[in-house]
């Protein structure tokens, strides 16, 4: 997604494809992890949401060049406050949103698929 959005590739198409992402994580994640399904959504969140706003935030340039519309909202920041390091600031705090995010959606997907416990003989 971080490489997609600064080429302007899924430009509009972010508010349709993180909730998928999200939603097919957390089933795989349910399906997959034997248990904390909300530890493992939050790394994982915490990773993915890290890294697509770090990409756009290393690739100012380019991810500027292709949204309009961020630049524009860029153009609103008080006076000082330089937009590649407003964007720099928002990686952490857009990888604890996900992490919390995905980890309630996986705890969610493994409480509704109720995957019996594993046992060892």
């Amino acid at each position: 997604m971080g490489f997609a959005s600064i080429f302007g590739w899924i430009q509009g198409l972010e508010p349709f494809l993180w909730p998928l992402i999200g939603i097919t994580c957390a089933i795989w994640i349910a399906t997959k992890a034997p248990a904390r399904h909300f530890l493992h959504g939050f790394l994982v969140g915490l990773i993915g949401g890290g890294v697509a706003p770090l990409i756009q935030a290393l690739f100012f340039d380019t991810y500027i060049a292709h949204s309009r519309e961020f630049a524009e909202s860029l153009s609103r920041l008080p006076s000082g406050l330089r937009p590649r390091a407003f964007v720099f600031l928002l990686v952490p705090i857009i990888a604890l949103i996900s992490a919390g995010l995905l980890g309630f959606l996986a705890w969610l997907a493994a409480k509704i698929i109720r995957r019996p416990p594993t046992t060892s003989l």
